[in-house]
């Protein structure tokens, strides 16, 4: 038992380094399209395809940055997933359950707040914090169904620079994404410090195997002298 417990503390300080990773590239993202975004997407919008036309060496390495950027947010969104996945494991969560929850279409709309939720209740959740803890979840998901339509609605369907900007992520995006990140990360460490102070009474456990030990054949044993 005290080594689950170190297991999901643990993993909750993975979401935590993954979260502010994931910020902190974002963050140089969005500065580098603020400083060089504007001029830079005008002069490849400028250039067209073509690599050898003139002045095309000069815009090379600003897009190599921005191409390395573009990986470096990719990647520390990936090591945020696969993080805060391995957390819900260690949580008490099922893989079916994450599986259902996070990839169905439409019911992962709702169903990762709601199986946040539940961890949480399977911890032991008073009635005088449901209200904080609720307010909480709702806030952290608003958040982040707002910065993936944010990002959705900014990013050019082309893939390409429009001449106006290479990303179109801005302050805004920057700030959402900000508040969905501390808000993940709020709820992770009230799941996980519940999780660490239950007391488990062993009663659930037995009760999941009461239908195995129904279906179990009954001997009979012939009576001792």
């Amino acid at each position: 038992m005290r080594y689950a417990r170190s297991s999901v503390r643990r993993a909750a300080v993975g979401v935590y380094l993954a979260l502010a990773a994931q910020i902190a590239t974002f963050a140089c993202l969005v500065v580098f399209e603020q400083a060089r975004g504007e001029a830079l997407a005008r002069q490849v919008a400028q250039l067209g395809a073509d690599p050898a036309a003139p002045g095309a060496a000069a815009v090379t390495g600003a897009m190599t940055w921005f191409a390395v950027l573009i990986l470096l947010v990719v990647a520390a969104t990936v090591a945020a997933g696969f993080s805060y996945f391995a957390w819900l494991r260690q949580a008490g969560a099922t893989p079916g359950m994450i599986a259902i929850a996070w990839f169905v279409p439409v019911l992962n709309l709702a169903a990762p707040a709601l199986l946040l939720h539940a961890l949480r209740e399977d911890a032991g959740l008073r009635e005088g914090r449901r209200k904080v803890w609720l307010v909480m979840v709702a806030a952290w998901w608003a958040s982040w169904l707002g910065i993936l339509f944010l990002i959705g609605s900014r990013l050019p369907v082309t893939g390409a620079p429009q001449g106006k900007d290479l990303t179109g992520l801005g302050v805004p995006e920057l700030a959402v994404a900000v508040l969905a990140a501390l808000l993940c990360a709020v709820t992770v460490h009230e799941v996980t410090e519940a999780r660490m102070s239950a007391r488990p009474s062993g009663i659930a456990p037995r009760l999941k195997l009461l239908p195995a030990l129904r279906s179990l054949p009954r001997h009979t044993y012939p009576a001792r002298d």
